[in-house]
C-alpha cells in the first residue's frame, strides 16, 4: 500500500490501496461523475467535423430559401425578409447546437458510463481481482421456530413461503488460473478520490448489458401494429434477433489494458493520474508483463495526452467510430521501457513490494 503523510499527523491523508468491495458505490460514482464532464469534448469534435458543417449549411441554406416563398403573397415590409432569416439563423444555430449536446449526454457518454457500470464496475472483484462469486441457497433446519442459525450467523425467516433465503459464496481462484489484472482506489481521508484498473482477460466476455433494436425499427413496428398492418418480416422478433455484443476479447500473453482511469474533479491537474499510472505500470512489471495498452475515445483527449506525453505511449490504432467524429484510439506503452525512463516512478512502489502486495 502506498501513502502520503500529513505533515501535522502520522495517519496517511492519501493512500492508494487495491480496491475492496465497500467501494463500490463510491467508485461508481467516482466514475460517472467524472465521465459526464466530457461532454464538452464530445462536442467539440463533432464541431470538427466537416460532415456536420455539411449537413448545418445545407438546412441554413434551405431555411433561407423559403423565406422568400412564405412571405411572396404577402404585402409586408421589405424589412420582414431581413428580420426572418436573421431570427432564422438565431433559432437554427441554437437549435442545431443544443441538440449536438443533448445527443452526446443522453445518448454517447449515457452508452459508454452504463456499458462499463454493468461490465466491469459492476463487481471489479470479479472483474481485476480474480475472485468468482455463487449464490447457492441456505438449506433451513425443519423446525417451528421463525429462527435458524448457519455457521456462526444468526439469521431470521419471518415468511415461510417467501423466496428462499440465498447466501453469497465468495472464493479466490486457484493461483494457476489467476490472471495479472488488479484494481486500485486513491482514497483521500478514506474517501475514493481516484481509480485505475488493469485488466487481462483469457477469454472472451460477452456483454451484460441489455441489448436494444434501433429506435426507428421499434417505432415503425408500433405503427404497423397500431394501424393493423402486416408487419415485414425484418421488423418482426426485434428483440430476439439482438445479438449479444462481447465486452472484452483475450489479451494475448504478456499483455494487459490500462482502463477506468478517473479522478475527482476537484483533485485534477494534481498528478494524480500520474501516481495512479505508475502503479499500473510497476504492477505489470512485477507480474511480467511485456506490453500496457490503453484505449481512448473522442472524449478522453485529456488522458490521452497523459498517456502521451508524459508516460510515452505510442498510438497504434485509430478506428472510426461514427460519421461525426467519434472514434477509438489504442495505444501501447513497453514496460521495460517505461521503467527506463521512469525510474523515480517505479522506485516510489518497489520500497513497499518487498514486503507487501498492494
Amino acid at each position: 500500500m502506498s501513502t502520503l503523510n500529513s505533515s501535522k499527523s502520522d495517519t496517511p491523508r492519501l493512500v492508494l490501496r487495491t480496491y475492496r468491495a465497500s467501494d463500490h458505490d463510491q467508485v461508481d460514482h467516482l466514475f460517472y461523475s467524472t465521465y459526464f464532464t466530457l461532454v464538452p469534448e464530445g462536442v467539440k469534435s463533432k464541431l470538427k467535423s466537416p460532415l456536420f458543417w455539411v449537413i448545418w449549411f445545407a438546412v441554413y441554406a434551405y431555411l433561407l430559401a423559403i423565406v422568400p416563398v412564405l412571405l411572396s403573397d404577402l404585402n409586408w415590409p421589405s424589412w420582414t425578409y431581413t428580420a426572418l432569416k436573421l431570427f432564422l439563423t438565431f433559432a437554427w444555430a441554437i437549435v442545431s447546437f443544443a441538440s449536438v449536446f443533448v445527443i452526446t449526454d443522453r445518448f454517447e457518454v449515457v452508452d459508454k458510463v452504463e456499458q462499463a457500470r454493468q461490465n466491469d464496475l459492476s463487481d471489479p472483484e470479479i472483474y481485476y481481482l480474480n475472485w468468482t462469486k455463487q449464490e447457492i441457497q441456505v438449506q433451513e433446519e425443519d423446525n417451528d421456530d421463525s429462527t435458524t442459525t448457519t455457521g456462526n450467523k444468526k439469521r431470521v425467516t419471518f415468511d415461510k413461503d417467501a423466496k428462499p433465503a440465498t447466501e453469497l459464496i465468495r472464493t479466490q481462484k486457484p493461483v494457476e488460473a489467476q490472471t495479472p489484472s488488479h484494481f486500485w482506489v486513491l482514497a483521500l481521508d478514506n474517501r475514493p478520490c481516484g481509480m485505475v484498473g488493469l485488466a487481462h482477460y483469457d477469454e472472451q466476455l460477452l456483454s451484460n448489458r441489455p441489448v436494444q433494436p434501433a429506435a426507428w425499427k421499434l417505432l415503425l413496428a408500433a405503427a404497423c401494429r397500431r394501424y393493423h398492418l402486416p408487419l415485414p418480416e425484418f421488423l418482426k422478433d426485434l428483440h430476439a434477433k439482438m445479438q449479444t455484443p462481447v465486452f472484452a476479447t483475450p489479451h494475448p500473453d504478456g499483455v494487459a489494458t490500462l482502463q477506468r482511469l478517473a479522478v475527482r474533479m476537484d483533485y485534477q491537474s494534481c498528478g494524480l493520474s500520474t501516481l495512479l499510472i505508475d502503479r499500473v505500470m510497476s504492477w505489470a512489471d512485477e507480474q511480467g508483463l511485456e506490453r500496457v495498452e490503453a484505449v481512448t475515445n473522442e472524449l478522453e483527449t485529456t488522458a490521452a495526452d497523459i498517456l502521451r506525453l508524459k508516460h510515452g505511449f505510442k498510438l497504434v490504432k485509430k478506428v472510426r467510430k461514427g460519421w461525426f467524429g467519434q472514434y477509438e484510439k489504442t495505444w501501447s506503452c513497453d514496460v521495460k521501457g517505461w521503467l527506463e525512463t521512469h525510474e523515480l516512478g517505479a522506485s516510489t512502489y518497489k520500497k513497499t513490494n518487498a514486503n507487501q502486495k498492494n
